[in-house]
């Protein structure tokens, strides 16, 4: 009888709530426990944040390939005035091979150029420009992944594939 008393005490024990050992500075705040917030939103770049815009210029630059300077030239007028909306300057360097995107005083939104960045790395790349330009809508991200070093049996895949697995749609462009 006794143990049962026992194993009962320890079931009340072991349902109260647990705390946690916070540290000095880990005190609840009071936005913790707060239904209202939505922490996983992503909120869209308000332009009253920087009025003033940005005080240095910043840039990329990437190279590309001689085989797709042809498209590139082609598609350089829709990549020039979806970044021109954002205050993104753009430079088609084919002497050298480049893209160039910088930063402008109209430029408001610091982080537009990070993605302007990784449209011209998908450019580059010879990716469609009508999906490469969806980048710089701050929902979407692009990772690119070379696979060249990670398969010991290299078989050409060609230069673009489209990966769909259960739930999205992945537009890949592999690279041995």
């Amino acid at each position: 009888m006794n143990w049962a008393m026992e194993h009962e005490n320890n079931r009340d024990i072991s349902q109260q709530p647990k705390m946690k050992h916070k540290g000095k500075h880990d005190k609840p705040k009071p936005w913790d426990d707060d239904p209202n917030i939505d922490r996983w939103k992503i909120e869209k770049f308000d332009l009253s944040r920087n009025e003033t815009g940005m005080l240095e210029v910043s840039s990329f630059s990437t190279l590309f390939p001689r085989y797709s300077e042809k498209y590139l030239q082609e598609v350089w007028p829709t990549v020039n005035s979806s970044l021109k909306e954002y205050g993104i300057s753009c430079e088609l360097n084919l002497v050298e091979g480049s893209l160039t995107v910088s930063t402008t005083r109209k430029t408001r939104d610091p982080y537009i150029i990070i993605n302007a960045r990784d449209l011209i790395k998908l450019l580059s790349r010879s990716f469609p420009v009508h999906q490469a330009i969806k980048i710089l809508d701050d929902e979407m991200q692009c990772d690119i992944i070379k696979t060249g070093n990670l398969v010991h049996n290299r078989v050409s895949l060609g230069s673009q594939n489209t990966i769909i697995p259960l739930k999205i749609s992945i537009l890949g462009n592999l690279d041995s």
